[in-house]
């Protein structure tokens, strides 16, 4: 098992204890700056939550309901520390279970609104597993997600952006319609590696690309998007 650092975030608002290999970053926090559908009653479900970092800054944030998914041992661990040591034992539902298995703990249509930032890459490695795919797919996060979601709700999906028109495919066979595509970019003059896929449930609106959300600038500080995100954000 490997070793875990513990560390505050938000000005000590929040906690998060993290394997060495798999921390908080950046395109995470504004990934669910940039989440949209969830309102404070909305039902959402976390697919691969790892140690909770999505699951528990979406709960403190709208103060909703979120079920955390999670298989893994290790992270399972973290997750249960992480939501006790925030207090969000009322909120965020430790669900530890495969998600190809949730077909047989909900009924369709459950949820209002999916989160997945399933492993970026395919290929399977045997270093820093939590960014490879395994045995569990994009494929498969995205059919699960579309038979847990109701009508009409949310689906907000992280992947990198190379995946984006396996992303697309995937989402039209499970009945989703894409609303918008938003691209993260390092700095203005690199490549947008990353990026947010936000569809609904069977709806057909007309695809928006949104501007890109550049996080550094050309001294490699935060940009003032960025800036302002992360002084509201909790």
């Amino acid at each position: 098992m490997e070793g875990y650092r513990e560390f505050e975030f938000f000005r000590g608002k929040v906690r998060f204890r993290q394997p060495k290999s798999h921390r908080l970053s950046i395109v995470e926090i504004l990934f669910v700056a940039n989440i949209r559908g969830i309102r404070r009653k909305s039902k959402v479900i976390d697919l691969g939550a790892g140690f909770g970092a999505l699951s528990i800054l979406i709960a403190l944030k709208h103060g909703c309901h979120v079920w955390a998914v999670e298989r893994d041992s290790y992270m399972l661990e973290l997750l249960r520390y992480n939501v006790e040591i925030n207090g969000l034992s009322q909120k965020v539902h430790v669900v530890g279970e495969d998600i190809r298995s949730l077909k047989d703990l909900f009924e369709p249509q459950y949820f209002d609104v999916v989160v997945a930032n399933p492993p970026f890459y395919r290929d399977k490695v045997s270093t820093n597993v939590y960014h490879h795919e395994k045995d569990t797919g994009l494929e498969d996060f995205i059919r699960v997600g579309g038979f847990l979601l109701r009508d009409g709700g949310s689906f907000n999906l992280l992947i990198a952006s190379n995946r984006m028109i396996d992303a697309i495919s995937f989402m039209k066979n499970s009945n989703m319609g894409i609303t918008s595509l938003r691209f993260f970019y390092p700095k203005i003059n690199k490549n947008g590696k990353i990026m947010l896929i936000h569809a609904l449930k069977n709806l057909k609106p007309v695809p928006n690309i949104e501007k890109p959300l550049i996080i550094n600038d050309e001294k490699g500080e935060y940009t003032q998007e960025v800036k302002d995100i992360l002084d509201g954000f909790l």
